[in-house]
């Protein structure tokens, strides 16, 4: 179940960066592949919708170390929000 997520986000990252699946890797920079605000945005809204996460706004929340800087962050954050909203 790990991989089929990790691959998910990966393919959704793809998308957005309008790049080959197989070039995006967990250690796959952001800002290397073209995500601006704009598409990190674009980005979160297909994570919350496909997940049936919230994804907070580090910004606003004080999360620093919910930032987004590779593809591995977004695998990791994604992954802990899911175990977050599992039932008890």
């Amino acid at each position: 179940m790990t991989d089929a997520i990790n691959d998910e986000i990966l393919d959704i990252l793809a998308k957005h960066a309008e790049m080959e699946r197989e070039k995006v890797t967990l250690s796959t920079s952001l800002d290397m592949i073209g995500v601006d605000s704009l598409k990190l945005v674009e980005i979160i809204f297909d994570l919350e919708e496909r997940f049936d996460i919230s994804i907070p706004d580090p910004d606003n929340v004080g999360q620093q170390d919910k930032q987004f800087q590779n593809a591995g962050d977004v695998v990791r954050i994604v992954k802990e929000l899911i175990e977050e909203q599992k039932p008890s």
